[in-house]
């Protein structure tokens, strides 16, 4: 059960960036660069996706962190500044919103959940 939770947080992540390069794509494909039109939000999408999927394939964050209660800190910095980054520059609900509140649950659950070994015997 635990695999195929990872399994789908990575393709939700993949899907979600290729969301918002598609997004970006579409935007300066049509319009000149640094149009005023420019939906900001999508930039925190990128933030949020973007640092587990780098940390997946080239290790940059190993977990290590002065609090035993916090995993992978610099990686958990880049998702939340991601989120905040939404939060903040989202003008209403749309695919921003929900793919980055996707992005965050997710992780959570991944990082706590899905990558606990099972150290208490539970068969899942």
């Amino acid at each position: 059960m635990k695999k195929l939770f990872s399994i789908i947080f990575y393709a939700w992540l993949t899907a979600s960036l290729g969301c918002a390069l598609i997004y970006s794509a579409m935007f300066y494909s049509t319009t000149s660069f640094g149009g005023a039109n420019f939906d900001k939000s999508w930039l925190g999408v990128l933030l949020a996706a973007l640092a587990p999927l780098v940390n997946r394939f080239w290790l940059y964050d190993d977990g290590s962190s002065t609090s035993d209660k916090v995993r992978l800190p610099k990686v958990s910095l880049l998702v939340m500044l991601g989120v905040a980054w939404v939060l903040l520059t989202v003008s209403e609900r749309g695919w921003p919103l929900w793919l980055v509140l996707g992005i965050l649950g997710g992780f959570l659950l991944n990082t706590y959940w899905a990558a606990v070994g099972d150290d208490k015997g539970s068969t899942d």
